[in-house]
């Protein structure tokens, strides 16, 4: 960390993309927050950062975050899937995109068949159903570990 709170490690994930204010007309805490979950999601992820961390990462308070989920989630642009368990055993919310923002994005990507995946050379066969995906964190949060 620098001096002044901010990381300086070059983990930076956050793109603003000009149709996320030109299509999708968001500003300010929005357009913030769904850069961020646009960055994890766009190519058919799920998001599952706590709200407190991307408080964090946005530098802003999380009340702001919440708010700001809240509201595109009722705009159809992101979608609750459900609780994500960590290996703590706790769980926090876990977003995808919803279909207002594929509409504006072009995005027509949809998740893997894996019902008619071929093992390949390797052998090698999906994962069971139950398999949880998995959710990078920061050296700091996994302390614990």
């Amino acid at each position: 960390m620098s001096g002044s709170g901010e990381r300086d490690d070059g983990d930076a994930f956050l793109i603003v993309r000009p149709f996320m204010w030109r299509e999708l007309g968001l500003k300010g805490v929005q357009l913030l927050v769904f850069a961020r979950v646009y960055g994890f999601c766009a190519g058919g992820g799920s998001f599952y950062e706590s709200r407190r961390s991307t408080a964090a990462y946005l530098g802003i308070s999380e009340r702001s975050v919440i708010r700001a989920v809240g509201e595109l989630a009722d705009g159809g642009l992101i979608v609750e899937e459900g609780p994500a368990w960590a290996p703590d055993g706790c769980s926090t919310r876990c977003y995808r995109l919803g279909g207002a923002a594929l509409r504006h994005t072009g995005d027509k990507t949809s998740p893997p068949d894996i019902k008619g995946a071929d093992p390949g050379p390797g052998g090698d066969t999906p994962a069971p159903a139950g398999v949880k995906t998995w959710h990078l964190i920061s050296k700091e949060e996994n302390k614990g570990f």
